[in-house]
């Protein structure tokens, strides 16, 4: 509509013109004039986690006993049975937990378990930055069925593959069934052949999972990279070819 149009005396009675429109405000909370603002509600953080942790490190309203390596534990058991199937079926079926309410656990590490205990109880394993302490945590979870733990785990040994720790990795992720990290374990192996195969991890591995020495060899012999990393003849020797 041009201006002429808009000021001719049959659209604009009196001098006024009125404009009916829509508006569409997108924002989460506005307010109009006279009427009383009413502020923004804000959702708060679910505290749910932090909430049960509590419990676990308080040791509140606890119904059950761990006993780990000699150190005593007080814990819940619906807790434990609805994050861990193997503790489920400990309390289910088991007539001396049933009747004591208490497990005993000889062989893992107290440190160890109370990591898992915290992952069970928030979901949350703040410890896995040190390569020990994430595959000793990942041999626990396994046990337990724990499988986010696992990953969690997982994500850890991927980010802290080093030459020094490559064949021990390859030897858990083949434990423990874990296919990603295997693979993650063997890539690496492929790209650095020639410094793991001088580690004492590498020679131990050619000792106990022959198996495993095998694998990487043909890894190693479908990549184009096998000539840059490392000798071919130094390779047959370094892998034992009489043992694949």
């Amino acid at each position: 509509m041009n201006r002429n149009c808009a000021t001719a005396q049959v659209l604009t009675p009196d001098d006024k013109f009125t404009v009916l429109c829509k508006v569409s405000v997108l924002q989460d909370s506005f307010s109009i004039s006279g009427q009383n603002p009413r502020p923004a509600i804000k959702v708060t953080r679910c505290a749910l986690e932090d909430d049960v942790g509590e419990l676990w490190e308080n040791s509140l309203f606890t119904d059950c006993c761990l006993l780990v390596a000699g150190h005593e534990f007080r814990a819940h058991k619906v807790i434990l049975a609805a994050r861990s199937p193997v503790f489920r079926a400990m309390f289910e079926h088991e007539m001396k937990v049933r009747l004591t309410n208490r497990v005993e656990i000889h062989d893992l590490d107290p440190q160890v378990f109370k990591e898992m205990m915290g992952f069970i109880y928030t979901g949350k394993a703040s410890h896995l930055h040190s390569y020990s302490m994430a595959s000793d945590v990942l041999a626990a979870a396994d046990r337990c069925g724990l499988k986010g733990l696992k990953v969690m785990c997982e994500d850890a040994l991927c980010r802290n593959l080093s030459v020094e720790n490559a064949a021990h990795t390859l030897i858990l992720a083949d434990l423990h069934s874990i296919e990603h990290l295997k693979i993650q374990a063997l890539d690496f192996i492929t790209v650095y052949a020639s410094e793991v195969s001088k580690t004492s991890g590498w020679m131990s591995m050619r000792e106990s999972h022959p198996h495993l020495v095998a694998q990487a060899f043909h890894s190693l012999a479908s990549t184009h990279r096998i000539f840059g990393a490392l000798p071919f003849k130094q390779l047959k020797w370094s892998l034992r070819p009489t043992q694949l």
